[in-house]
């Protein structure tokens, strides 16, 4: 199955990490992306894509809050189209131990799916639970070296400082009810910032470092023949949290994600 919510709601949560080794730099910040087909298989039986995602991070002073809308119309070559949106909020500790989350799934605008809950984990590297509240009552154990979105990326972004090109980890979302999934990561080298005129200080325009992630199910949840990974995405990352490009990739299509409106959000103090 395909983890959209899991896919972009890790990415876009993950932003925040860069607080925890560069507070000083973290930009709370609001971003429209525009979606736009980029490509299809040849066996492909959609014939048209498109959508949006709003992202925002601020600093909740004890925890990072982010906030991300995502919604996407897939037209079919025999005339059909369905329309799918999501909405997820989450806040996640400073020091990566606790984490709640918030997720409401519709399909051609009804309400199909709420998921919410909270998790902790009992040390740095070490196990954890999930509980979830809804859809249905249910703790899951998450296993030693789990960590939340914003730790993913912070080790991402150490990783990139030091040139380093590969990374993966066991990421928790709380996107489905299901425990850490793999993700996988390849880090390009940094490039010159796109002076696309969006950017203006103190948002950038900085270098990017060029990331692939790559998410596969989660532990036990992969059946026989599906070690590839359930979706994949490309982005662009400035040290301070903005992404500038992104390229979502599904099975048989992938998306364009353009950036077309940022605000900076003045800190609220703490």
């Amino acid at each position: 199955m395909i983890r959209m919510i899991a896919a972009t709601a890790a990415v876009f949560l993950a932003f925040s990490a860069t607080a925890q080794t560069t507070a000083a730099e973290l930009i709370s910040h609001r971003a429209i992306y525009r979606l736009s087909l980029a490509s299809l298989s040849p066996d492909s039986e959609i014939s048209a894509a498109e959508g949006g995602i709003g992202y925002e991070i601020s600093d909740g002073c004890d925890g990072w809050i982010v906030e991300q809308q995502f919604a996407m119309r897939i037209m079919w070559s025999d005339g059909n189209e369905i329309e799918t949106s999501d909405s997820f909020a989450s806040w996640e500790s400073k020091d990566g131990l606790k984490y709640r989350f918030n997720i409401r799934k519709f399909r051609n605008g009804t309400e199909y799916m709420v998921i919410n809950g909270s998790a902790e984990l009992s040390s740095r590297n070490g196990p954890g639970t999930a509980t979830f509240d809804a859809p249905e009552s249910e703790t899951i154990a998450l296993p030693r070296g789990t960590i939340f979105p914003t730790e993913h990326t912070d080790r991402l972004l150490q990783k990139a400082r030091k040139g380093e090109k590969f990374d993966r980890q066991l990421v928790f979302d709380g996107s489905e009810v299901e425990g850490a999934a793999p993700v996988s990561a390849f880090i390009l080298a940094q490039r010159p910032p796109a002076e696309d005129g969006l950017l203006e200080p103190p948002l950038g325009p900085h270098p990017v470092w060029p990331m692939k992630l790559a998410f596969y199910a989660a532990e036990g949840k992969a059946g026989a023949g599906e070690e590839l990974p359930d979706f994949e995405l490309s982005m662009d990352l400035q040290e301070n949290g903005v992404a500038t490009k992104l390229v979502l990739h599904f099975d048989d299509f992938a998306l364009n994600g353009t950036l077309e409106r940022i605000e900076h959000l003045p800190d609220v103090g703490c």
